[in-house]
């Protein structure tokens, strides 16, 4: 029941990630940065890293929604409001600690602040994502409970 429920929410994440990264290094390298002359790969190849990287931070953040959605919804019925925190934030938080992470291991302590501003993009992008896509989860999943328990 828990996959069929939130599933769909970690696919959305990832859609959501790929794309986005993907856009965001193509608006970065064809507009902010032009390439020189005979750079014109940067253009094609970008938006791939981008995607891939995108894809990366929506799995960081789709652990851990994972995990602390499991062990939220596992005991007594839980109120839609706080799935849909508890989701958004623990997303949030799984693609902050990807990238700070990531950042800490390629350029120590020094590069933080940039590796920290670039998790707090992805964080926003991964709260908002998760908490629409839970929010209109749990509302089909409460809606299908009440139907298959007449109530």
């Amino acid at each position: 029941m828990f996959w069929k429920t939130y599933g769909p929410v970690v696919g959305w994440m990832f859609v959501v990630g790929v794309v986005a990264a993907g856009l965001f290094l193509f608006a970065v390298f064809a507009w902010l940065i032009p390439p020189d002359r005979g750079e014109e790969s940067a253009l094609v190849l970008m938006p791939v890293y981008g995607g891939f990287f995108g894809a990366l931070t929506a799995a960081a953040a789709s652990a851990l929604y994972v995990v602390s959605l499991m062990l939220w919804t596992r005991g007594a019925r839980r109120s839609i409001a706080s799935r849909v925190w508890l989701g958004a934030l623990s997303s949030g938080v799984g693609a902050l600690a990807f990238w700070v992470i990531l950042g800490f291991i390629l350029s120590g302590a020094s590069g933080l602040p940039v590796w920290s501003s670039i998790g707090a993009g992805s964080a926003l992008l991964a709260t908002l994502t998760a908490g629409v896509f839970t929010a209109r989860a749990s509302r089909r999943a409460d809606v299908e409970e009440r139907r298959s328990t007449g109530s």
